[in-house]
Order: structure tokens, then C-alpha cells, then sequence
């Protein structure tokens, strides 16, 4: 694909993923501040009130990625599909829907390298999770420092994690991916790292973490995850790994 063709600015594409990432945020805000909706009298209530901001905006950033991306409706149903997907796994679905399968096609057709893309997509992501720290500020009765020391922790584990998914999107040219990764962390949290009994659990850690890096670019070879990369058509040939 010639380099003016399909292109955005890079000012454009990291402008449009700033804005995403703010409006993800404040629109979870918006019952309360702009409809003037009453608080919730519950946590569950709290919580489906989340749910359906979020997906509003999910909804939202997707049809928005399909007007400015430079694809074709057929490619932006085969990127944009997402099967199988149970309600307990709703934060994972907009989230990789908004940060990763609207972003990165922008960041990519902005002009920016897929390695940048890996380090710069999940920037945005952790930036939308700031808005926690007022949340144990206030509901946790937590002191501010100790707020920002748990939020800062929390941020450094989105950036980490961010770049993952941003790669195994990047890589294998499918959502499917990095949703999976993303259910299954947030189900099983943090790693202990401490523990008494350390013989095992440390050969469990040590076997994993040479599997996992045996392991990151045969399994997510863009051959297996979709049918043909001779005519590519993720994100201007991307999933190839050439660029």
C-alpha cells in the first residue's frame, strides 16, 4: 500500500485516542452530572449504570473507527467481530473493543510503527484508569497518598499488560486475543509472588516463564488465526510482522 494512501496524521490518530480514552472515562460520569440521574442506591445498580455507559461508548468508538479508518465495510466486520463473549467478561470486551481494535488501527494508519504502536496504545489505556483514584480516595476513606501508591501499582500493571494485548492484536490481526488474555487476568488478578512454601510454586513460576517466551511468537503466528496473510486484511497488512 503506497504511504499516502489509507493514511491518517499521526497528530489525528493519537488526537482521536486521546479523546477516546477521556470520553471512555467521563461518560461513565455522565447519568450523574448530565442526566442528572439520582446516585444509585446500590452497588449493583452502580455497576449495571457502568455497564451500560460503557457500552454506549464501545458502541460509539467502533461506528466512529469505521467512518475514519480507511476500510472497507467488509474489513471492518472481519476486525470488528467479536463471538462467544460471556456478560461476566463485559470490562474486557469495551475495553479491548475501545483500546485496542478502535486505537490501534488509527495509531497504525497514522503513520506510527507497529513496535511504537505496542508502547503507546496502552499509554492511553492506563490513563483511563486514573479516574480509581478519587474512587479509594473517597469510598476506601483511604489516606491520598496511599491511593496513589494502589493507583500507581495499577497503572504500571495496565501499561504492562497494555503492551501484551496491544501485541497480540498487532500480531495475530484478531480481537479474540487479546480479550481472552484480558478475561483471564482479570479473573485471576495479580500473582502472588510470596509465598512459605516456595519449592514448587517457584518451578511453577520459572516453567511458565520459559514457556511463555518459547512460546509468544510460535503461538501467535498470524497464519493460525486467519485464513490467508498472502492479501492481508488487517490493518494494511500488519499481521505479517513486516513493518
Amino acid at each position: 500500500m503506497e504511504e499516502s494512501e489509507g493514511r491518517l496524521s499521526k497528530l489525528v490518530a493519537v488526537i482521536a485516542c486521546i479523546a477516546m480514552t477521556l470520553f471512555y472515562v467521563s461518560i461513565l460520569y455522565a447519568p450523574t452530572l448530565i442526566l442528572r440521574l439520582p446516585p444509585p442506591q446500590s452497588y449493583e445498580n452502580f455497576m449495571i449504570r457502568r455497564f451500560i455507559c460503557a457500552a454506549v461508548w464501545s458502541v460509539a468508538s467502533v461506528i466512529f473507527c469505521a467512518f475514519v479508518l480507511p476500510i472497507t465495510g467488509g474489513e471492518a466486520s472481519y476486525s470488528f467481530g467479536v463471538y462467544g463473549i460471556r456478560s461476566d467478561h463485559f470490562a474486557p470486551v469495551t475495553e479491548e473493543l475501545v483500546f485496542r481494535a478502535c486505537m490501534i488501527p488509527l495509531l497504525l494508519c497514522g503513520g506510527f510503527k507497529a513496535y511504537n504502536v505496542i508502547f503507546l496504545c496502552p499509554t492511553f489505556f492506563s490513563l483511563a484508569h486514573l479516574n480509581h483514584m478519587m474512587e479509594i480516595y473517597s469510598r476506601h476513606n483511604y489516606s491520598l497518598l496511599k491511593a496513589s501508591l494502589v493507583v500507581g501499582l495499577q497503572l504500571g500493571y495496565t501499561v504492562i499488560f497494555g503492551s501484551y494485548a496491544s501485541f497480540l492484536f498487532i500480531r495475530t490481526g484478531n480481537i479474540v486475543a487479546p480479550l481472552v488474555a484480558h478475561a483471564f487476568c482479570n479473573y485471576m488478578g495479580l500473582p502472588v509472588l510470596f509465598v512459605h512454601r516456595k519449592g514448587l510454586v517457584s518451578i511453577a513460576f520459572l516453567a511458565g516463564m520459559v514457556s511463555f517466551v518459547w512460546l509468544l511468537f510460535p503461538i501467535t503466528w498470524p497464519d493460525l488465526y486467519n485464513e490467508s496473510t498472502n492479501n492481508c486484511r488487517c490493518w494494511q497488512g500488519y499481521c505479517s510482522w513486516n513493518k
